[in-house]
């Protein structure tokens, strides 16, 4: 079975979720919101230290490069699956409404099987992550469909 590099899926991972965010949004807001989650999780996360997002946002063609300054080899997989699970998690949520109810899903569709076993083995399961967003999304709307009897 291929293995996937950590260093190759955390990159492609990254540079995929600002794309579909990317289309969400706007480029711009995108790469903003990549950049503030991994400067956030720093304290958590202090690998991510070594992710760097360069963009020239004023070309027309501007293609989103994530860096990585040194190897993730020697991070756990598992430490690896809670950062990308975070990051994954909380750029949903800041999108809210304007990622769309299938995000999770989309992001997951346009990894290959290789991609996915390997972050599945890292704990990262995108299938569960989406049926988390539905059930949450959906107790929310129940929520604010029931009024308290009086």
């Amino acid at each position: 079975m291929p293995h996937v590099e950590k260093d190759e899926v955390v990159r492609n991972i990254l540079e995929r979720l600002i794309s579909i965010s990317g289309r969400k949004t706007d480029k711009v807001y995108a790469v903003m919101t990549m950049e503030s989650l991994i400067k956030d999780l720093q304290p958590q996360y202090s690998f991510l230290k070594n992710v760097q997002i360069n963009e020239d946002l004023y070309t027309e063609d501007a293609v989103t490069i994530v860096s990585l300054r040194s190897n993730f080899q020697d991070v756990t997989a598992t430490d690896l699956g809670r950062a990308l699970h975070a990051i994954i998690f909380q750029l949903n949520r800041s999108l809210g409404d304007r990622a769309g109810h299938f995000f999770i899903k989309e992001l997951r569709n346009t990894l290959s099987d290789d991609y996915l076993t390997t972050m599945h083995e890292m704990g990262v399961d995108l299938g569960l992550m989406q049926l988390e967003t539905e059930v949450t999304h959906l107790e929310q709307q129940l929520s604010h469909h029931t009024t308290p009897e009086d």
